[in-house]
């Protein structure tokens, strides 16, 4: 059984997640939000932080479960005619699988497999929201799991 390798899971889901929306930075290196100028937001960033592996019963690969950040950066805020959590929504619904974002199972499927790279890809857990509406500066930061052996 050939298995995909992390990078190549990696590399899959930061395509897709560039996808997503115009972005002006993008990147799987984390750049702090106050090094980005405003004209570099929109900016999405993709970071690992976990990875975690379970073997069953029976003799076959661990399957593994790499748990990623996703970064959202925008500067919107910085125009008082603005309501910046407008556009911190947009962007997460652009990904979101619930408001056809790109996180989408494929039609014949129930689960986004990342071209088949992957038993499934999903967004797992509290979306972090700061809009920005004191300094001009928003964060989202989406959890998501990637399954696959």
């Amino acid at each position: 059984m050939t298995t995909a390798t992390r990078e190549q899971v990696a590399n899959a889901l930061f395509n897709l997640l560039q996808t997503s929306a115009t972005y002006y930075t993008t990147s799987r290196r984390f750049i702090p939000w106050d090094d980005i100028t405003s004209v570099q937001k929109p900016a999405l960033f993709q970071i690992e932080h976990e990875e975690e592996h379970v073997r069953g019963k029976q003799l076959i690969p661990a399957i593994r479960t790499l748990n990623l950040d996703v970064y959202l950066f925008i500067s919107t805020g910085l125009d008082p005619n603005t309501t910046p959590i407008t556009t911190l929504n947009d962007l997460i619904d652009a990904i979101d699988p619930v408001s056809g974002g790109v996180l989408s199972p494929y039609p014949a499927s129930s689960r986004q497999t990342l071209g088949g790279l992957v038993t499934d890809c999903y967004i797992e857990g509290k979306i972090t929201k700061v809009p920005g509406d004191l300094d001009g500066l928003g964060v989202a930061i989406i959890p998501i799991k990637v399954v696959f052996m």
